[in-house]
């Protein structure tokens, strides 16, 4: 394995804490230091965060990718600052896919850049979302079922790695896809 990425773990679990020495145990990912705050500085290439520390918004003055560890529901305005969330409920899989996709944007299997993976319905279904309408809007605009919508919505934010209709629309005002005029 080639040189492995300095993680820091900022919580006041020490359970958080081991668990993720535990996960990233063999993998190109090594803990660092488990913080219970945010430090001056650091040399780490990545930061993964428990959202419950107070100040923990200190962490995005640093260059360098940050991802919640989350335990609980939270609001997904607030994870959307994120580069990535990881749950405790993660398999060790799904954390270390995850993480290797924060560090390595560009293997493939990154979000895309330009909109052109969209197909023309799920455009269709981005500028309705970006316009504040509902799913079971969309559903009798377009004539299809609200389950039809719902995959449309999944495939765009898998697509475009953006959860938040904010960010969405943001991305689709972007794209060129809706005149910023037009948002209700």
């Amino acid at each position: 394995m080639s040189e492995k990425t300095g993680v820091i773990v900022i919580s006041s679990s020490d359970i958080l804490c081991g668990g993720l020495m535990t996960v990233l145990a063999r993998t190109e990912f090594a803990v660092d230091e488990c913080l219970p705050s945010v430090p001056a500085d650091t040399d780490a290439g990545l930061i993964l965060v428990d959202p419950t520390v107070a100040g923990y918004s200190g962490v995005f003055s640093f260059d360098v990718p940050v991802v919640a560890v989350i335990h609980a529901v939270y609001d997904e305005e607030s994870l959307s600052q994120f580069a990535a969330v990881l749950n405790i409920y993660d398999t060790r899989q799904a954390i270390i896919r995850k993480l290797r996709k924060v560090v390595s944007p560009s293997n493939g299997t990154s979000p895309i850049a330009d909109g052109s993976e969209l197909s023309p319905r799920e455009k269709e279904i981005l500028v309705c979302v970006a316009k504040g309408m509902l799913n079971k809007e969309i559903a009798y605009k377009y004539n299809i079922s609200i389950f039809t919508v719902m995959t449309h919505r999944k495939n765009i934010t898998a697509k475009t790695g953006i959860k938040s209709v904010a960010g969405l629309t943001a991305y689709a005002i972007l794209q060129g896809l809706i005149d910023i005029e037009s948002i209700k």
